[in-house]
């Protein structure tokens, strides 16, 4: 056991180091519009999307460095990809000067050498908020847990809870990493042996709400409240919804007895010729004034200790758990979850295949975007944590002004994998585009075809992908599909849209239908297909 942390009261839960930024988006917006290389001559700082909400500090920080700031936020698995050269934009004249994120740990292990100098700025630990009445009827007043409890508590039909996902948010990973290792009785020295998929999928049996990031979980939460018993998810998250007062029932942070590793946001230098700002920015954000107003700001704890920290932290101290030592044990670690231990997904891909999918080489977009899920992206980290997961099931729903073809796909087991891609890669490359555009009709028919399987098989995790490029124009409206919805039963109702915005869709009614069904729209006019459909995967 490594590191002792001033604790936070109440009773204690451990999560772990971070992984992947969070995207936590509590200030209502503030990100400037991204400037070429060729025309911006200022610090380009790669930021964790979580880290959008310290874009208040943005003009200060600027006064301080001397030069001007362009924040780029992007998720950590991007930053590693970008890093070491095997995402996009990675030429020389678009490279980061500087890299912020949740923790260099991950960053260190699979882009090495890359950091020349590193200065935490903040922390925030992972915990499992639980609500202060399930808190009482567990015992968990009294006396701290282990990991060992939580999971039993799950297996018992106890307690369940809402957790990001591991492949695309910090707060989810570092559970997963937390619990692989004190469900091992490891602490240094965690090995791929150590790993028991048994152990892990039993604990997140647990896990009835996911998300790609830790500020949409949180809001879903607040949605889904009545069904759940608690979160996991960043410190400074729960103590915000808690003072926010958005909760009926305020959950009280958990930190069991085997320890914690904390996200310490370091500022990273990239490169070596930016150190002189690098040295004036790390001087400045770990100014007691500027600690104390990101601390009261955001409830992330302060790094110098000069500051109070609040009351709200508690005066407990913490035991921090260690983080792998080896890439190939981080890995594996997301890939057991992703593939046995998680609640499998099954997903509902309802495809526009209108005529205007012909045009501007959409069709081939679409297709290309597909075949990420089947696989065809191994050369980054994004793409390899994208595809469909052994166990998961696919139904694909082509429209156009009426339904045409449905296939569903299981990927079982290893054994039946391979053969199962290709008969979804066979699918996708059959596509054609022709006619018009019946949304709601094929909305309709994907509600009825999960109900039924959600009635045959309700261990699976269901969402539904709309992806269209235009209006609807064909058989129901939207009226006449949010009276369907309503008349579902409420376990169906839970069910959540992902619509994709793409070439003329109508943004206004795509909002209108994730906020009817609490899913979320993803904006494909201003991010490639592909990159929208890789974030759409943490969302199931």
């Amino acid at each position: 056991m490594s590191k002792l942390w001033r604790g936070i009261g109440l009773v204690g839960l451990v999560a772990v180091a971070a992984y992947f930024a969070y995207d936590y988006q509590r200030a209502s917006g503030g990100a400037q519009a991204p400037a070429t290389a060729a025309n911006f001559s200022g610090l380009r700082i790669l930021a964790g999307s979580e880290l959008k909400d310290i874009e208040f500090l943005r003009e200060r920080m600027e006064s301080a460095a001397g030069v001007k700031i362009r924040f780029d936020y992007i998720g950590t698995l991007d930053m590693v990809d970008r890093l070491s050269g095997a995402g996009t934009g990675t030429g020389a004249a678009d490279a980061p000067d500087l890299v912020w994120a949740a923790s260099n740990k991950y960053l260190s292990l699979a882009a090495p050498g890359k950091v020349r100098a590193t200065e935490k700025i903040m922390l925030s630990p992972v915990v499992l908020g639980v609500k202060a009445g399930k808190l009482r009827a567990l015992g968990w007043d009294k006396a701290a847990p282990t990991w060992a409890d939580v999971s039993r508590a799950v297996k018992q039909g106890q307690l369940s809870f809402a957790m990001s996902n591991p492949a695309a948010s910090n707060s989810g990973f570092a559970a997963v990493v937390g619990v692989a290792a004190a469900l091992a009785g490891k602490g240094d020295g965690l090995t791929q042996a150590d790993i028991d998929p048994a152990k892990l999928r039993e604990f997140f049996a647990g896990v009835k709400l996911t998300a790609g990031s830790s500020g949409w979980l949180a809001d879903a939460y607040v949605g889904a409240e009545d069904r759940l018993d608690g979160m996991v998810n960043y410190e400074s998250v729960i103590l915000s919804l808690n003072a926010a007062n958005k909760l009926r029932e305020a959950l009280v942070p958990v930190y069991p007895q085997e320890g914690i590793i904390t996200a310490d946001y370091p500022l990273m230098l990239i490169n070596e010729a930016r150190r002189a700002q690098y040295d004036k920015l790390v001087a400045f954000l770990r100014e007691e004034g500027v600690q104390r107003e990101i601390m009261e700001r955001s409830f992330r704890r302060p790094v110098n200790p000069a500051v109070k920290p609040l009351p709200v932290f508690g005066t407990r101290l913490l035991v921090e758990l260690p983080f792998p030592g080896q890439l190939a044990v981080v890995d594996a670690i997301l890939t057991s979850y992703l593939d046995d231990a998680r609640p499998p997904a099954h997903s509902y891909f309802v495809l526009d295949v209108s005529g205007s999918m012909g045009g501007e080489q959409r069709m081939d977009h679409l297709k290309s975007a597909l075949g990420v899920l089947g696989g065809g992206d191994t050369a980054t980290l994004g793409g390899r944590f994208s595809r469909f997961q052994l166990r998961e099931k696919a139904n694909l729903i082509t429209f156009d002004d009426k339904l045409q073809e449905h296939a569903e796909i299981a990927f079982g087991d290893r054994a039946s994998y391979p053969g199962s891609v290709g008969r979804f890669q066979d699918f996708v490359g059959h596509l054609r585009p022709k006619g018009g555009t019946a949304i709601y009709d094929a909305l309709e028919a994907a509600y009825r075809r999960a109900a039924a399987d959600r009635a045959a098989e309700p261990g699976y995790y269901y969402t539904i992908v709309l992806m269209t490029d235009g209006e609807n124009n064909a058989g129901a409206d939207f009226k006449r599909f949010s009276q369907f919805y309503q008349a579902l039963a409420p376990e169906v109702r839970q069910i959540r849209i992902f619509p994709i915005l793409f070439g003329e869709g109508n943004a206004g009614e795509m909002k209108a239908l994730a906020d009817l069904t609490g899913g979320r729209v993803f904006d494909a006019k201003s991010a490639s297909l592909t990159a929208v459909f890789k974030d759409i995967r943490g969302y199931q």
